[in-house]
């Protein structure tokens, strides 16, 4: 059951960088496509907190004792925390992109989408240096 979680939790957050490249490329076409792929990215955001919660609770408490053990201590102690509250700030973020968009204010969004994909590239590197804490 941890993998379906694992692959759930890294599929849906490779999907909160790619969508919004893709809906940063057609927000100059007013069309709906940028529209509908705002919702789902808006959608996935939230729903990406469930594998993620469920990771957290049920199975990290054994890689976070491996990792405070380990040489590492510091990516559990600063890494995972600084890693947990930004993730939650994702879904507000992708809300408020998505809000924007199907409110017509395309050119306000596109910062709104930029700071999804920054932040979501920023929480992928630090889930990897935490999971390298396991082993180090």
């Amino acid at each position: 059951m941890r993998d379906l979680y694992y692959f759930a939790h890294i599929i849906i957050g490779i999907a909160l960088v790619v969508l919004p490249i893709i809906i940063l490329t057609n927000l100059k076409n007013k069309g709906t496509l940028a529209k509908n792929l705002a919702a789902l990215n808006a959608a996935l955001s939230w729903i990406l907190l469930v594998p993620a919660g469920l990771l957290y609770t049920q199975f990290y408490p054994a890689t976070k004792t491996l990792i405070l053990a380990n040489a590492w201590p510091w990516a559990h102690e600063i890494v995972m925390e600084t890693k947990e509250h930004w993730g939650i700030l994702l879904p507000f973020i992708a809300t408020v992109a998505a809000l924007m968009v199907w409110q017509g204010k395309e050119e306000e969004s596109r910062k709104w989408w930029i700071l999804l994909i920054v932040l979501s590239i920023l929480i992928a590197v630090l889930g990897r240096i935490v999971k390298m804490g396991a082993v180090a």
